[in-house]
Formats: structure tokens, C-alpha cells, sequence
């Protein structure tokens, strides 16, 4: 009979290797009771401390009770201040714990208490910390955290505290007023997401500047720009007087290789040239465009692929990828989507592997005077908080259009791969039509189907049903 092998028996190299794929809670709760052994192997060991909500209070003091032990040990944080049944989780830990050897923290859903400033604080004095991200809710309605623990968080990152940080995250709504001010540059940070959010008056395409010149050693930057919802009613608004930039004191940051741009306010190509110009090595570029209020003449400069190749060619002629989505509400006029399309050929034959598709539809909802159009690269991906399109989309049935700068239409089901839930509305003309297949179905993603028929009619739904199965299988 083979000798069968106790857990004991490991080598020390073994258990360490074991122990590093273990969370804090996981590697105290089943080996710190074992023997002492153990006990001493866990003490070499590096230690990640992850809280999910779904933890509860006495998880909490049962790992805060061995981290008395062990907190020198920390390298990495992620925990989400609200668990089932206690908040400021976070204030829980760093009131007791300094945690001196802490690398990566990532702090999420924080709730707003005056607890919060020992937090920063003690981050303040972190001498090995090269990453800290903040991640709050993208929805304003749900938002938990003050104005004045936004700032102190945004001064710490932003203006060089720790000095070892690289990479920060800040996606909680605030303006970053400080960046306005200082006279600080910050040469660590390398990579940098955050939210500017705002009045109109106030945030702009132009809140980027200080960003460009306070953080000059940046290499990839994500920003979204958002000002407070408007009136659902309220859909032309006048244009914004856009304030004077002095173009020969805008900074250079030749550093930055990699923008992601999230733009949901007012912003006119003009502006958007200006930021361009601020990076001249600039070599992967998304951009996401979503306008909301018919104001035709700022969209018409950005439906015209002809101002995008001036812009590029002219200050970022080193860029290789070149991806976006732009949504607007276009006014009734005729508009020719071909004319668009063949604006941006320049692009397919300069970028490897570039399409682009304009899709146009009707929508049954009350959306004002508009009509929506959604211009986007074959390669455009989602990422959070980036915007992604509605997650309800609504369509009056047979009005739905897509043309793309692919010939041969294979592709064109991923221009919609983000479109989960559809609704559509079939009106009384169409009870006796015929429900016609098609090899080239725009919605491929769909998990929700709602369809609203104005007419009863048991031989419709019938055949519905009949085709949205053939269609599933």
C-alpha cells in the first residue's frame, strides 16, 4: 500500500506558494489554528485582504483580531466599505491597522463619515504604495460620499501624496477644483482614471487642461466629463460659450501614449482639436461622444470624417488606434448616411483592420424633436465607467438601419454586441405584414425582448413566436 501524505508534510516552499492565491480571512480562518509550524509560514507569507459585501460583522473582527499580528504583512487592500450588516468597514480597518507595507488599495462604495479622514491620513503616510483606485457608483442618484472628503482624496493623489504612487483611480463625481490652482506638478503618476463632473458652466472638455499640466509624466489617461442630468423635456439648449484658451499656453505632455475620452456635455470639434494638441505622442485614442440635445451645428462638425483626418493628421500623427462611439438626437432634416460613411475612408485605409457603421432608428418614446444616430468603430470596446449604449434600446419595428464601411455586412451584429435589451414597437399598419427571415440580424447579444403590439391579433403573436424561436436555436 503507497504511504499516503499529510498535510504537514509539505515543504515550506509549497505552503508559501499555497498561501499566496489565499485572501487574508481565508488563510487565518483554516491554517492560522493548525500548529505552530503553520503558524510560522504564515508569517513570511504576503497577505491580500479582500471584503465582499456579502461578508458580515463577525468576519470583520475575526480578521482584524490576527491582523494585530500581521498587518506589516499587507500588501494589498480591496474592500468594499458597506458589507450585510455594518458600514465604514474601511474607517474599521485603518483606525486599527497601519498597515505600513500596503502596495495596492482599492477602496469601493465608500460611505460618507467623518471616519473617512483617518483614512487619508494614514494613506498619506504610505511609503510603498503605488496603486490606490476608488471606485464609487457611475450613478449620481446613489452617491455616498461628501464634497470634502472628494477634495482631501483628489489632493492626496492628484498633488504627490504618497510620492510612490503610480496609478490612482477616482471615479466618484467631483470637479477637482484644486488642479485650477495649484502651482504642484506631479511627475509619478503614470496612469490616471477619474470623473470630472459639474455644472455646465463649470466642467467642460477643458477641465482636461490642469490634468495635462499638473500630472506631466502621465502615459494613459482616462477621463469622463459629465455635467448634472437636464429636464427630459429640455432637449434644445443654447450652444455654451466655450471660454477663451490662450493656445500658445497650453501644456505639452509628450509622455501620454494611451486617452481614453468620455465626453457627456456640450463640446464642439474646436475644443477637442485644442486638447489634441496638447499631446503630440499621443498613439491609442477612444473617444466617447453622447450628446443628448439637438444642437445640429456642433454635431455636424463631428459627423464629418473630414474635420477628424485634419485633426489627427495635424497633431497626433503617431497614433495607430483610433476607435469611437458617438450618439446624437439629429434635427428631421434629410441626412445622407452615405455621405457621412465615405467622410471617414480615409481611416480604413489607415488604420489596419477599420470599419465604422452609422445605425439610425425611430424611437416610440417621447425624446423630443430628435432622431437618434449612433456612429462606432468595428474595435470599440466598453469599459466601466465608459458609456455604453442605452441599456434599454427602443425601436418602431422595421426602422431600424445600419450601413457600415464593410462591404460585405459580416461584422455588422457587433456594431450592436453591447445591446442586451431591446424594445420594439410594431404599429396597426404592420398587423398583416409579413415577418420576413434575415441572414443579417443586427441584435445577436439579446437577453431581454420586449415587443409592444398595437393591435391584438392571435395570428401576429403566433407567428412572432414562431420566428424568435427558429432565431434562438
Amino acid at each position: 500500500m503507497e504511504n499516503c501524505m499529510q498535510l504537514e508534510d509539505l515543504s515550506s516552499e509549497l505552503f508559501c506558494e499555497i498561501f499566496d492565491y489565499l485572501n487574508a480571512f481565508d488563510l487565518f480562518l483554516a491554517f492560522a489554528s493548525l500548529n505552530s509550524r503553520i503558524s510560522s509560514i504564515i508569517k513570511l507569507t504576503r497577505l491580500h485582504v479582500i471584503i465582499d459585501p456579502v461578508y458580515c460583522r463577525s468576519q470583520i473582527k475575526f480578521m482584524s483580531r490576527h491582523l494585530a499580528f500581521h498587518s506589516d504583512q499587507i500588501i494589498s487592500l480591496n474592500i468594499f466599505d458597506k458589507i450585510c450588516d455594518q458600514k465604514n468597514v474601511v474607517a474599521y480597518l485603518f483606525i486599527r491597522h497601519d498597515f505600513p507595507n500596503l502596495r495596492l488599495c482599492v477602496l469601493r462604495d465608500l460611505q460618507d463619515s467623518s471616519k473617512l479622514e483617518n483614512v487619508i491620513k494614514k494613506l498619506k503616510l504610505q511609503s510603498q504604495m503605488t496603486s490606490l483606485h476608488i471606485f464609487q457608483t457611475y450613478y449620481t442618484s446613489t452617491y455616498n460620499i461628501c464634497r470634502s472628503h472628494a477634495h482631501l482624496f483628489s489632493e492626496m493623489t492628484l498633488l504627490n501624496t504618497p510620492l510612490t504612487l503610480r496609478f490612482a483611480t477616482l471615479l466618484y463625481h467631483y470637479d477637482h477644483s484644486e488642479l485650477t490652482t495649484t502651482m504642484t506638478t506631479n511627475i509619478n503618476l503614470k496612469y490616471l482614471h477619474l470623473i470630472f463632473y459639474g455644472e455646465v458652466d463649470k466642467i467642460t472638455i477643458y477641465s482636461l487642461i490642469p490634468v495635462l499640466r499638473v500630472c506631466n509624466a502621465l502615459r494613459q489617461l482616462i477621463v469622463t466629463i459629465k455635467n448634472p442630468p437636464m429636464s427630459r423635456n429640455n432637449h434644445n439648449i443654447n450652444i455654451p460659450n466655450f471660454p477663451y484658451i490662450n493656445e500658445d499656453d497650453l501644456p505639452t505632455i509628450s509622455t501620454l501614449q494611451i486617452l481614453d475620452l468620455q465626453i457627456f456635455t456640450q463640446c464642439n470639434i474646436h475644443s477637442l482639436n485644442l486638447i489634441l494638441h496638447c499631446m503630440p505622442n499621443l498613439q491609442e485614442l477612444s473617444l466617447t461622444l453622447v450628446n443628448n440635445h439637438v444642437n445640429q451645428w456642433l454635431i455636424d462638425s463631428f459627423i464629418n470624417g473630414n474635420n477628424w483626418q485634419r485633426m489627427l493628421t495635424s497633431h497626433v500623427a503617431n497614433l495607430k488606434v483610433f476607435d469611437f462611439h458617438m450618439s446624437f438626437l439629429m434635427d428631421n432634416r434629410l441626412l445622407d448616411s452615405n455621405v457621412i460613411l465615405n467622410s471617414f475612408r480615409y481611416f480604413v485605409t489607415h488604420y489596419n483592420g477599420w470599419h465604422m457603421a452609422i445605425s439610425r432608428w425611430i424611437t416610440f418614446e417621447d425624446i423630443g424633436p430628435g432622431k437618434p444616430i449612433v456612429l462606432q468603430t468595428l474595435n470599440y470596446k466598453s469599459i466601466v465607467p465608459r458609456y455604453r449604449r442605452p441599456t434599454i434600446i427602443n425601436i418602431v419595428y422595421g426602422t431600424f438601419e445600419t450601413i457600415s464601411t464593410d462591404i460585405s455586412n459580416t461584422n455588422d451584429h457587433k456594431y450592436q454586441s453591447n445591446n442586451t435589451f431591446v424594445e420594439f414597437y410594431m404599429l396597426p399598419y404592420m398587423e398583416r405584414q409579413i415577418i420576413k427571415p434575415s441572414s443579417n440580424i443586427p441584435f445577436r447579444n439579446v437577453n431581454y425582448l420586449v415587443i409592444y403590439l398595437s393591435f391584438i391579433e392571435v395570428s401576429v403573436i403566433s407567428r412572432l413566436f414562431k420566428k424568435i424561436s427558429e432565431l434562438s436555436e
